[in-house]
């Protein structure tokens, strides 16, 4: 073998490694490009999900306080019961002697 064709040997190798190093590109550039597209497609999901938490956490957070609201009006009016059963029995109490 020659050295010319030495060089042409050499020559066809790298280009053909070149050429497969293209190709590899190419198809990691497509594959970076569907990853970029799901990721965009995962974020807007991602926020989604994010507003509807924060809306459930205001709800949950109007219907604590609309629960605690409630449980000092029940309060007020177990204490007023108890009041007015106290005042009906000294009435009865008092109507008895």
């Amino acid at each position: 073998m020659t050295r010319i064709e030495q060089l042409e040997s050499e020559i066809k190798k790298k280009t053909k490694e070149l050429n497969t190093s293209f190709k590899t590109q190419v198809l990691l550039r497509e594959r970076l490009k569907n990853n970029t597209k799901t990721l965009g497609e995962v974020l807007d999901q991602l926020k989604a999900i994010e507003a509807y938490l924060e809306s459930s956490n205001e709800y949950i957070h109007k219907l604590k306080q609309e629960n605690r609201t409630l449980q000092l009006s029940c309060d007020a009016w177990a204490k007023r019961a108890i009041t007015l059963e106290f005042e009906v029995l000294s009435a009865r109490d008092a109507t008895k002697e």
